[in-house]
């Protein structure tokens, strides 16, 4: 899952802004901002998540991508299939909407060597379907959030190397 948070014209100056600048100045604001918003985007979707599956899909994957042009926040991209076989990566839809629990029928060899028929009711480690999840709950109140914060550390950062003091 991936939104791109800033495709609004309101931060097309701070877009210009780092633009203009140099590019040393430039690799301080994507740090700056990375190294404060991703640990709040990661405690924003853990206070939204409920049960151990979606914060090992959801929660443990969260990620930042800082650029000159956006900021992009993602969840679910990176890492491997849990134990059970789940992938985050490609079966991040069921932990963040939901599933609705069903019956599944099988062949099953018994002890004796004979075969019989099984019905299970499968999906209820899920959450119930719901329309949206954590990321989508978190990202809701982060992006205006990032925003402000890309501001913030574009004007700071600038007004930090005019005034000659650079970290």
């Amino acid at each position: 899952m991936r939104i791109d948070v800033f495709k609004s014209p309101e931060l097309l100056a701070v877009i210009y802004a780092l633009r203009s600048v140099d590019k040393a100045i430039q690799a301080q604001v994507r740090k700056y901002t990375k190294a404060i918003a991703e640990p709040e985007w990661k405690k924003s979707i853990a206070e939204r998540a409920d049960s151990r599956i979606e914060h090992r899909v959801i929660v443990d994957t969260a990620r930042i991508t800082v650029s000159n042009q956006n900021v992009r926040i993602q969840s679910a991209n990176v890492g491997r299939p849990l134990s059970g076989g789940l992938n985050p990566k490609t079966d991040y839809a069921a932990v963040e909407f939901g599933a609705k629990p069903k019956k599944a029928t099988y062949d099953r060899k018994g002890r004796k060597g004979g075969t019989h028929k099984v019905t299970r009711t499968v999906n209820t480690g899920l959450p119930q379907r719901r329309r949206k999840g954590p990321f989508y709950n978190a990202a809701e109140n982060m992006i205006p959030r990032l925003a402000r914060l890309w501001a913030q550390t574009t004007v700071k950062t600038i007004a930090n190397a005019l005034k000659g003091e650079s970290e």
